[in-house]
C-alpha cells in the first residue's frame, strides 16, 4: 500500500512539473522591409511585436502587433476611410493572426484580451490586402493568418499606456511594449 501512494505522489508531482512547463510564451519581432503603393517606394521597414503561445513544441496561437503611425509611409496602405481612424482613435494596431485550434486559444479570445485592453476591432481591409501582398508576407508563410484592424477608444481595464497586456487561460501573462 506505501508502494501505491508513494508512487501516486511521485505520479503527481511529475504530472504538475511537466503542466508547468508545457505550456510556454515567446515573444520577438517580424520586419517587413519597404513598400510600395502606386508610384509611391519606400525603405523603411514596418516592425511587428510577435507573441506565442505554445504547448509542448505544437503552436497553439501567433500574433504580429503593429503600432500604426499617421506618419509612417505605410499608412500609405490605409484607404481614405481607414485613414480617418487616426483622428478617431487614441492608438491603431493592426494584428496578424493564428489559431492552430480554436478550441484551445481562438480568434475570439484574441479579441476579448484586445477589448480587456481598450481596444475595438474595425475593419482595415485595404491595409490587409496590402500587408498580405508583401514580400515578407509570402517568405513566412503568413496565408492562414487573419489580419485584424484594433482602435483605442476607451480606458484599459488591463494593459496600460504604450503596453499590452495578453492573458490566456494556462499561459503566463505576455506583455508587449510599443
Amino acid at each position: 500500500m506505501k508502494k501505491v501512494i508513494l508512487f501516486g505522489l511521485v505520479l503527481l508531482v511529475t504530472s504538475c512539473a511537466a503542466y508547468r512547463s508545457f505550456n510556454k510564451t515567446t515573444t520577438g519581432s517580424v520586419r517587413f522591409p519597404g513598400g510600395v503603393k502606386a508610384k509611391e517606394q519606400w525603405d523603411d521597414a514596418m516592425i511587428f511585436k510577435r507573441a506565442s503561445w505554445y504547448h509542448g513544441m505544437t503552436l497553439y496561437y501567433d500574433a504580429l502587433v503593429y503600432r500604426a503611425e499617421k506618419d509612417s509611409p505605410f499608412s500609405r496602405w490605409f484607404s481614405s476611410s481607414e485613414q480617418q481612424y487616426f483622428q478617431k482613435c487614441e492608438h491603431l494596431l493592426v494584428t496578424v493572426n493564428y489559431s492552430a485550434d480554436a478550441t484551445k486559444i481562438s480568434h475570439v479570445m484574441f479579441r476579448e484580451q484586445m477589448r480587456e485592453n481598450g481596444y475595438d476591432d474595425i475593419v482595415v481591409n485595404s491595409f490587409a490586402q496590402s500587408v498580405r501582398t508583401h514580400p515578407t508576407f509570402q517568405d513566412w508563410n503568413l496565408q492562414n493568418y487573419k489580419v485584424l484592424g484594433y482602435c483605442k477608444r476607451q480606458t484599459a481595464k488591463v494593459g496600460g499606456e504604450g503596453y499590452l497586456s495578453v492573458s490566456f487561460p494556462s499561459f503566463t501573462e505576455l506583455i508587449l511594449n510599443f
